[in-house]
């Protein structure tokens, strides 16, 4: 009978959750809007200046069989995965003081749903709500926002 209620709850958890493990909301095109050094960053980091050339203001579409974005966000044959990461998980766990780093970065729950693709690389973007999320490339942070229909 526990078994059946910490299912139900866990069920419900993830049906709360902004972006549910079925959810295929992440589903078409993003855009990188902006871009800012990683809360983990030396104090001096400098963009890579071919990446930020490569990804700002450029598109990103999730299909169900590639992403079609800039190197090294292509990718033929994702295998995404939805997962509930806690701050201190973020940016492969690179954030120094998780709790506070994430909150002055703008998420709001201990709960963080993140896109894991399965692609070389192996950049995960962590989603704020359902139209907004961020990666992490070479100690900075980029933001993706979701163009809908």
């Amino acid at each position: 009978m526990k078994s059946i209620a910490c299912m139900a709850a866990i069920a419900l958890g993830l049906l709360a959750s902004p972006i549910a493990a079925a959810d295929q909301s992440y589903l078409g095109v993003w855009t990188i809007t902006t871009s800012q050094p990683a809360p983990w960053a030396a104090a001096d980091v400098k963009p890579v200046a071919s990446d930020l050339k490569a990804l700002m203001h450029k598109q990103l579409v999730f299909s169900a069989d590639r992403i079609k974005a800039p190197r090294p966000l292509n990718c033929k044959k994702p295998n995404y995965e939805i997962k509930a990461y806690s701050a201190d998980m973020i940016f492969q766990g690179g954030l120094t003081d998780p709790a506070k780093q994430a909150a002055a970065l703008g998420y709001k729950d201990a709960t963080i749903p993140t896109l894991e693709t399965g692609c070389e690389g192996a950049i995960d973007f962590h989603f704020l709500d359902q139209n907004t999320a961020m990666f992490a490339l070479n100690n900075w942070l980029y933001k993706l926002e979701h163009k809908k229909p």
